[in-house]
């Protein structure tokens, strides 16, 4: 018994998958002189078998199936083995392979997964009573833990692989959709670039650099985290080590990475589609013949719900005799942005005392002189030296771009060919807009 267990151990030594099944049962079937032996997986959900490797008269055939229904191998699924030594077809008449085989002799060994879970079978077939039943059932007893070791290790790899193939589904649709945050990104900036809406069109290309490089960046090492992981976890596979331990750590860091890899890529995709709005407000407006006035009114009234709710007063004054031709839509947008950099900047803290605003219209030769003036917390000296650069804002946590004050500087400067400037220092926020007349 002790050189055929040397034997056996030796022809399996360094013998991993395919190779070490179909070892051991050449090994297997040899040290026993059976008729058949083989190696199956048990599919409990279908009540079937599966050879993982057969050998018939000494001889490596191929692989079947078949179901459990009628059969002794059913019987291993209850017990640690079955064996019947002679006449196994009085037994199971309805197991027609057997019939048609003409085996006489069985004998069963379940083999187990480290739960203690039926998980496959080594079976011995004979056509000849089994006369040293003991001595088989010993080896196939002896053996079960090595071949169960690898039958949890293939499944191990089998799960990895369609995790693997998963995880690389979703890197790739993550990596197709920053590729395609990247591109909307160039085509935005060639865009701003062809327009010349702004003559420091270096610092809005670097500003949307730099505020698309975070969750860009967290992005990328999100993907590399993924990778990583999935690298370690093959290195450990080929060398037959892996662990369920090692399969729970791998998904949960890549459950982890995958959440940081699609919130940051939202995050880009809504500051590109923000950059590509500076784009496209210029073409969107139309020139018209405007009652100034009386347009400025009903926007004031049109943002009346913004201003109430902060408990801002407004008011207007002037007087602007005859009808302008001019682009409604820019006046618009300067309007809001003016009113919400209030609301969102100047009165961002508790005032004491009537929060205000002032909107002043005026003619004056060829120019329309409109005045703004709130009477909030002002700017910084740094605010005021960078106010217009595009992306910078004093309240990004509040989920604020700061691309406000730049789409200003642009309509004024670039669509309406005028001009602005920032009141001196002192009370509130205050800023003057030169337009010329359209003729």
């Amino acid at each position: 018994m002790e050189k055929i267990i040397k034997d056996i151990i030796r022809s399996v030594s360094n013998t991993y998958g395919q190779a070490f099944f179909e070892q051991i049962c050449l090994a297997l079937d040899y040290a026993i002189k059976a008729d058949y032996t083989f190696v199956a997986s048990l599919q409990a959900d279908v009540y079937e078998a599966k050879t993982l490797a057969l050998v018939a008269n000494g001889k490596l055939v191929d692989n079947i199936s078949y179901s459990l229904k009628d059969t002794p191998c059913a019987g291993v699924l209850d017990r640690q083995s079955c064996c019947y030594p002679s006449g196994v077809t009085s037994y199971f008449p309805n197991d027609q392979m057997l019939v048609d085989m003409q085996i006489t002799g069985y004998l069963g060994t379940a083999i187990h997964d480290s739960d203690g879970k039926v998980m496959g079978i080594v079976v011995a077939l004979y056509k000849r009573p089994i006369h040293e039943p003991d001595t088989t059932q010993t080896l196939f007893e002896l053996f079960s833990g090595r071949i169960s070791g690898e039958m949890e290790r293939l499944q191990y790899q089998e799960k990895l692989q369609r995790l693997n193939a998963s995880l690389e589904k979703r890197v790739e649709d993550r990596t197709n959709e920053l590729q395609d945050a990247i591109a909307h990104l160039k085509e935005a900036q060639e865009q701003l670039i062809e327009s010349e809406k702004m003559a420091a069109l270096g610092n809005l290309v670097a500003g949307v650099a730099h505020e698309v490089n975070t969750p860009l960046g967290v992005a990328i090492t999100s993907a590399s985290v993924v990778q990583d992981s999935l690298n370690t976890f093959w290195q450990l596979l080929h060398k037959g080590k892996v662990r369920r331990s090692d399969v729970a750590a791998v998904e949960q860091r890549t459950a982890q990475a995958m959440t940081l890899l699609s919130n940051n890529l939202s995050r880009a995709k809504e500051l590109v589609t923000s950059f590509k709005q500076t784009a496209a407000d210029q073409e969107s407006l139309v020139l018209e013949e405007l009652e100034l006035m009386h347009y400025y009114q009903n926007l004031l009234h049109l943002l009346s719900p913004k201003t109430q709710q902060k408990h801002i007063k407004v008011s207007m004054h002037g007087c602007i005799s005859q009808p302008v031709l001019t682009f409604p839509g820019a006046h618009a947008q300067i309007l809001t942005n003016l009113i919400n950099n209030s609301i969102n900047h100047g009165f961002d803290e508790a005032k004491n005392g009537q929060a205000e605003i002032q909107i002043s219209l005026m003619q004056k030769e060829n120019h329309l002189i409109i005045h703004y003036q709130d009477n909030g917390r002002g700017l910084s000296e740094h605010e005021r030296m960078h106010i217009f650069e595009p992306f910078f804002t004093t309240d990004r946590k509040a989920g604020n771009v700061g691309l406000g004050m730049s789409i200003l500087f642009n309509l004024v400067t670039q669509k309406l060919k005028g001009q602005l400037q920032l009141d001196p220092p002192g009370k509130g926020f205050g800023i003057t807009i030169q337009l010329p007349q359209q003729s």
